[in-house]
């Protein structure tokens, strides 16, 4: 009788020690639970970043979890970012074996998924030195220039016809990014580099299919050994016959510049990337030889990486100022004041950009809650390293969720409201060197090195915008109607297209005319 009673006086001490060993522990050092075989996969979705974010904010900043076969580390607060960035970047500056970009970036030969070892190194520094030093970016200022001229145009046009109605302008603004990045990578526009036609549509699918691959997942990067799991599914195919495509684009530009053979001297604005890469691949001081396989991978890397980062910026930005009529207003009559005390009747010009703090502002705003690339692209440990106490494995795949970050009201003061004015007056730049608050082009030795040109090319078609056009929203759409559902991609971009009203600024119809006929 007495044990009897001793064993119902126990059983809910046992039972208490079991569920706190079970969940409260787990729970603490950032590990929820997992299920046999496939780990944590169960609680990714189609938007892993908010599965992520709504996973820290139960377990905490930082997650260890088990991805298939995979260990994996999510970090979401800036002190753990810049631990992983700054502190151990050297332990977590490698890149995971992806199905998709072994394929597509030509054996990981990019500057994007390449692993950390002497070809990154060399490859970074010609994307550094060779193609995106900021005396070059400086130099392409033409093209942005007469790209987004020819962008305010068909605005106008199609505003026109619509008479009044709504223009989608998402689909200008990925149609500027295409033609700025093919013109600077292949001294072509889109539809020039893709022959026009049924070849630019023929070119146009097979981008899209590559940044659907990219994006996508498969068996093999989450159980190593299954990758001819991918035969069965079909993505081996897509994946080899994209490939095959992608190749014979890059044959064709490559053969066409080397036919017409070297524009001019080093450094010559007439260079475009195709070109710097066929003279650097040339040179006898290079410690790994460029291969033409290589050639096409970093070429591709700049144009598939900068397309859709920077049109969807840009949407973002726009669908925010639609939303938010009071911050349009200010921001406009900033980048009108300042065109008109410097240049009236030109337009906006690039050295206006340095003269518009609450624009900037606006973006880094957008940054923080629509980061292009939520999750950044994930690292891998070549070392074992400590963060927060926690010991991380070699191997370990390393994930960095800015969303998360962009949303902690630890860190920013009502983080769910869009006030650029946070921004006005503060140190906070994102380079992701120095601070690790705000991280849309990464940080450390992988860090984006292409963040130059795409605020380039983001801030002065925004500034344009906002100059040129007053902006509505549809008649009958309020702000809180607008469709703010994301797609999760290479870069993360508005499911529903943005459609706006653009009525030309009274009194700027002349200077619009002089500038789209420039």
């Amino acid at each position: 009788m007495e044990i009897v009673s001793l064993q119902i006086f126990l059983l809910p001490l046992i039972l208490t020690v079991v569920v706190y060993l079970l969940f409260f522990r787990r729970r603490q050092v950032g590990v929820p639970p997992g299920l046999p075989l496939i780990g944590h996969l169960h609680l990714m979705t189609d938007m892993p970043h908010v599965a992520l974010a709504e996973l820290a904010q139960k377990h905490g900043p930082l997650l260890f979890l088990r991805l298939g076969r995979v260990p994996a580390l999510v970090v979401s607060s800036p002190r753990l970012a810049r631990e992983v960035l700054k502190t151990h970047d050297h332990a977590l500056c490698s890149r995971p074996h992806l199905t998709g970009a072994h394929y597509l970036s030509f054996n990981c030969s990019d500057v994007t998924f390449s692993p950390y070892g002497p070809y990154w190194r060399q490859a970074r520094k010609i994307c550094v030195t060779e193609l995106l030093h900021p005396r070059r970016v400086s130099s392409f200022r033409r093209i942005r220039r007469d790209e987004v001229a020819r962008m305010l145009a068909s605005l106008t046009a199609t505003a026109a016809a619509a008479a009044g109605g709504g223009v989608d302008v998402s689909e200008r603004f990925l149609t500027l990014a295409n033609d700025v990045l093919c013109r600077v990578a292949f001294g072509k526009r889109f539809a020039e580099a893709a022959g026009g036609g049924e070849h630019r549509r023929r070119l146009a699918e097979v981008l899209a299919e590559s940044q659907a691959l990219f994006a996508g997942f498969s068996v093999g990067d989450f159980f190593p050994g299954f990758e001819w799991v991918n035969s069965l599914t079909g993505l081996k195919r897509r994946l080899e016959n994209n490939l095959a495509d992608l190749r014979a684009v890059c044959d064709d530009i490559i053969a066409e510049h080397q036919a017409k053979g070297m524009p001019g001297s080093s450094g010559s604005e007439k260079e475009d990337f195709v070109d710097v890469l066929l003279r650097v691949k040339r040179s006898p001081d290079l410690e790994v030889p460029i291969t033409d396989d290589n050639l096409k991978a970093l070429v591709l890397d700049m144009f598939v990486a900068g397309t859709d980062t920077t049109s969807a910026t840009l949407e973002w930005t726009m669908t925010e100022l639609a939303r938010h009529p009071g911050v349009m207003s200010k921001a406009q009559e900033e980048v009108r004041r300042v065109v008109a005390g410097a240049n009236p009747g030109a337009g906006v010009g690039e050295d206006d950009l340095q003269n518009l703090p609450y624009m900037k502002a606006v973006i880094k705003e957008t940054f923080r809650l629509h980061p292009p690339v939520p999750l950044l692209v994930p690292r891998e440990s070549i070392e074992e390293c400590t963060i927060d106490g926690r010991r991380v494995p070699l191997g370990s795949r390393v994930f960095i969720n800015t969303y998360a970050m962009g949303r902690d009201g630890t860190v920013w003061e009502d983080p769910l409201s869009y006030r650029p004015e946070r921004f006005l007056g503060s140190a906070v730049d994102v380079k992701g060197q120095v601070d690790f608050e705000l991280l849309p082009f990464g940080g450390g030795r992988r860090g984006c090195p292409g963040y130059n040109f795409g605020l380039a090319t983001v801030e002065i078609a925004l500034a344009s915008l906002l100059y040129h056009f007053d902006w509505e929203l549809p008649e009958g759409v309020a702000a809180e109607e607008v469709d703010m559902s994301e797609i999760f991609g290479l870069a993360t971009r508005k499911k529903v297209p943005l459609v706006l009203v653009p009525r030309k600024k009274s009194g700027h119809e002349f200077m619009l005319d002089q500038v789209c006929g420039q």
